[in-house]
Parts: C-alpha cells; structure tokens; sequence
C-alpha cells in the first residue's frame, strides 16, 4: 500500500508504521509550475476489493440551496407547488446540470480471477472471425490464414458459440447467426475454409462489423471478435467510431498480415474495445499469434456485471451506467454517482431508510454517461424481468455473474434510465473524435433475429450473401 507520482515530487502524511491508512494528505514538493497534469497513483493494500473515493463539489449545501433558489425552473416550480416532493422532483432534474457542485464518488473494482470461488463457473464466449477476402488477399497471405483458422476452430471450447464471416466489397456469413460448438458444425465449418478464396473484390469492414453488432447477444457469453486483414480502408474513423460505441459488449482482437495493413486500423480496433493487435511479417507464422490471442480470450471472465449503489432515502443520486458486460483477468470496472442531499426539503427524514440505485449497462451508447434513478413501484421481480428482455437475449440462469452491493434489506429499487429522457435535457454538441473528426456515426437500429437448428441450415459453404 502506498502514493506515489510519476510526474512530481510529492509528500505523503500518513502514519508510517501503519499497514493501511484511512486518509492520506498529499502536498507537492515543489512549486506547482502548471506545465504537466499532477497524477497520483494509489496502492491498495487490498487491490481486488471495491475501493470507493469521494471527492467535494465546488459548493457546500448552503450555497447550493442559494444557487437553487436562483434558478428558474425552481422559482416557477415551487411557485405552484411550494411542497418538499416537488423541490426533491427538481433536484433530480437538475443533477445532470449541477454535477459540479455535489459530491462525486468514484468505484474502482478489479477482480482476482484467478481465485475463482467454486459456485463460479467458466462463461463460454461468442467467437466471430472476420477474414478479409479482398483480391489483395490472394495467394499466400489467404493460405497463411486457412491453415490457421483450420487449427484455432479445433481448439475451441465445446458450448462456446461461433461464426465465420467473409467479406469484401460485401460479406458472407457461414451460418444465418452463431451456432453452438460440436461436431457437426465445426465439420460444416472446416469444409468452407478450406474452400474458401480471396475473390470478393475491395475491402469494407464496416458492413459486416454493423451485422455483428446488430446480432443479439446471448447472456454467458462474450462477444469475442477475431478480425483478419492485409489492406487499409477509407473509412477507417467510422469502423473505430462503431466498435467504439459497443466496446462494452464486443472485444476484437485485430490481426495485420503483411506490411500493407493498416496499423491505424489494427491498433485502433483493439485499442478501442481493450482487445490486442498483433502484426504478421513476410514469412511469419500466424497461428502462434492466434492461439496467443484465443488463449487470452478463453480466460475465466465474469459476464453481466452490475452495481447497486445503497443511499439514505434523504439523497438523489446520478450513476453511470456500467461500462462494461463482462470483466477479463485484469479488467477493472469504473463507476461514478453524484449525490445531492435533500434532507433540507424533507420534513420527517428516516436515516434508516434506504434506497437501491443500479447501474446497469446502458443500451443508449450515445446518451449521457450519468443515468439517474426513479423509483419502480413493482419491486424486484418487476426490474429483474425488465433488464432480461432489454437485450435479446433468453432469459435463462448466467453461467457467471457477479454484483457489487450492500445492503440487501433495502426497500424500494430505483431503476436506471438515461438523461435523454429528461424532458428538459440539453445534451452538448458532440466533440468529434481524432479518429472521425468530420463525422458522426449513425446508429443502425436494433433487428431481434432467430437462432435456427442446425438441421435447417444449408450446408453449402457461406450461404448468406449481404449486398
């Protein structure tokens, strides 16, 4: 346990024999010259516990309730109705506009998956390969790719899911939507690689990438992407945009065969969604690289993770949403709340009274990281069936999940929704991105499909062909 910085010379108070220390007062040794941002790094003694900070707003509740008083949309409201639950229903409007002048708390939260406890059990993946079959792709850099791809289905996990899909100028999948792995389909599967042929013309990526995404994902497994390639495209920001908006859900791990890939694209699809890139040279193998990467992406994982946050009945809180579905070895989750206390507009506040916030993955990529909770009268059974049918998914028992909470006694459960529900909501104008900095990405909507059996599926080889 202890601070330290890798940009200045700083001065810890704390008690030195201490094995942890409750609070650390940090000053600068020198004078701050304010060309470099200060950055501090804390050492846990504990590191795989949830570990919360909480930082001041920039007003005490006293010149909070001051600034309120100021504003309109308070004046106009309590005018009509001066009643505490009417003051409460504007405060928690207002949180996504006063962020800065409430306290924020921060959870950090990094699993030790490697001591997994034995009521866990081993989440099986989604594994989609993407192989580039542009006509640059022809002779020996497609042959590099069969062999290996020959070996990697082999070293699948059984109940694990997958899909193969070719494109070019368009795509082609081997099945209508990812089947479960046994022996019949990895039959089926190994027939069309070895058929397979570098002859669908140019390269877009961004046409099977937006049928991925728009695939349900099944609970229990993670979307785990494998994407081959030797050639660049136009459209690079938009790809990265894409994958980028559904990081939380799809982990893309990114091969670059030859000296003509392009390592904006490579690097930028794994760098986006916390996958890894690896590059091929003239005359390197590439199933080593694979089978570096799938060993990765087959470690034990936790899928469908979520948070409730436990509040006195006196506090609105805003949480984000949680920023990811699943953990990997090594993965930490983030989440932040703003909490506003309101028990100066309450007449009779019970401390003993609690309220449930959860965070929850957000379905709205493009909505406010803060979500904020209302109450839900039909209770726990009610939320629980609403989280299961917002993805399309069944809703069967998860094979491995975990919550972060307290207080399992607690009244009534506040469900999340986004800030743009709000009525009176203004979002800000989006900040282009270095990547895409002239455009903004389009959301393709959502299409529910249906997994077919086997038996139904035509056994010739690439049988869906998307213009």
């Amino acid at each position: 346990a202890g601070v330290e910085s890798p940009t200045h010379e700083i001065r810890a108070d704390a008690d030195p024999s201490a094995r942890s220390a409750k609070s650390i007062v940090i000053t600068l040794a020198n004078k701050h010259t304010f060309d470099r941002p200060v950055e501090i790094l804390i050492h846990p003694s504990e590191p795989h516990m949830p570990h919360v900070l909480m930082e001041e707003g920039d007003m005490t509740p006293a010149e909070y309730e001051r600034h309120l008083k100021g504003k309109n949309d308070f004046i106009k409201g309590t005018k009509k109705d001066p009643s505490a639950e009417k003051k409460t229903d504007i405060i928690r409007k207002r949180l996504n506009k006063d962020i800065p002048h409430h306290p924020v708390i921060m959870l950090n939260f990094c699993p030790d998956l490697r001591t997994l406890q034995p009521d866990l059990q081993k989440a099986q993946g989604e594994f989609i390969f993407l192989i580039d079959r542009s006509r640059s792709m022809s002779g020996v850099n497609i042959n590099r790719v069969k062999d290996a791809l020959l070996v990697i289905l082999k070293s699948l996990m059984p109940a694990c899911l997958f899909n193969v899909i070719g494109f070019g100028s368009t795509f082609k999948t081997l099945f209508p939507a990812s089947q479960t792995y046994c022996e019949e389909s990895l039959a089926m599967a190994c027939e069309s690689i070895k058929r397979i042929r570098a002859d669908m013309g140019g390269t877009n990526i961004l046409l099977p990438l937006k049928w991925v995404i728009r695939q349900p994902i099944h609970r229990g497994h993670p979307r785990l992407l494998f994407l081959l390639t030797d050639g660049a495209i136009s459209n690079t920001g938009k790809v990265l945009e894409l994958l980028r908006n559904h990081s939380c859900s799809t982990r893309c791990y990114s091969f670059g065969i030859g000296p003509n890939a392009c390592r904006r694209l490579v690097r930028g699809l794994a760098a986006v969604s916390r996958g890894i890139a690896e590059f091929l040279a003239e005359g390197e193998r590439l199933q080593p690289k694979m089978i570096k990467s799938l060993k990765k992406a087959m470690a034990p994982v936790l899928s469908d993770v979520s948070v409730e946050w436990v509040f006195p009945e006196s506090t609105e809180v805003l949480v984000s949403p949680v920023s990811t579905s699943c953990l990997f070895p090594g993965d930490r989750l983030v989440g932040y709340g703003v909490v506003c206390d309101t028990s100066p507009y309450i007449s009779n506040p019970r401390s003993d009274k609690r309220r449930r916030y959860s965070m929850m993955h957000s379905q709205e990529s493009g909505s406010s990281v803060f979500f904020h909770s209302q109450e839900e009268g039909a209770g726990v059974e009610s939320w629980n069936h609403s989280r299961d049918s917002e993805g399309c998914c069944p809703a069967e028992p998860d094979p491995l999940s975990r919550r972060a909470g307290t207080d399992v006694k607690a009244s009534s459960r506040r469900q999340a929704y986004s800030t743009t529900q709000i009525a009176d909501h203004e979002p800000c104008k989006k900040v282009p991105t270095a990547s895409d900095p002239g455009t903004a990405l389009v959301k393709p909507p959502l299409r529910k499909t249906r997994l077919q059996d086997l038996q139904q599926v035509s056994p010739e080889p690439w049988q869906m062909d998307f213009q």
